[in-house]
């Protein structure tokens, strides 16, 4: 009966949001430095689109959300869908592995917090500068946290 127990408990655990973030967080970890036309061949596999032609920081959350065991929006390829995605956070609460969606001049992009200070989140994402790479977005620029 214990050892029943323990797996139902080891079960639950494992589908936390909380769990279920780190996992995001280490599958795009996985990705760090890969570029979009350096490394073309593997991240067009990955992600079902070329990425040097298609903006594509919503089809890379989508590729890590299913790799950790989430299910991505319907239209994941579109940043601005993961203000959809799991439950909202407070950025007080926000903490790394969380889904941040970030506005940019006009429009959005999606990545996963890495780091959060005073002023700024650091977010790992795909299409930062061509790549898969940690970059810094001003607080002011978080639109939403997602868990």
């Amino acid at each position: 009966m214990k050892v029943l127990a323990f797996l139902a408990a080891a079960y639950v655990a494992l589908l936390t949001p909380e769990f279920a973030n780190a996992g995001m967080l280490a599958q795009a970890q996985q990705y760090k430095g890969l570029h979009e036309v350096k490394n073309n061949k593997t991240l067009r596999a990955a992600l079902g689109i070329n990425p040097a032609r298609t903006p594509w920081c919503g089809h890379f959350m989508g590729m890590v959300a299913r790799k950790a065991g989430r299910s991505p929006p319907q239209s994941f390829g579109i940043a601005r869908s993961w203000l959809r995605f799991g439950a909202p956070v407070k950025l007080a609460y926000a903490r790394p592995g969380d889904v941040v969606v970030v506005r940019t001049g006009r429009g959005y992009h999606v990545g996963i917090l890495s780091m959060l200070s005073k002023s700024t989140a650091q977010l790992i994402g795909g299409n930062q500068s061509g790549g898969v790479r940690v970059s810094q977005f001003a607080r002011g620029q978080v639109v939403a946290i997602r868990r």
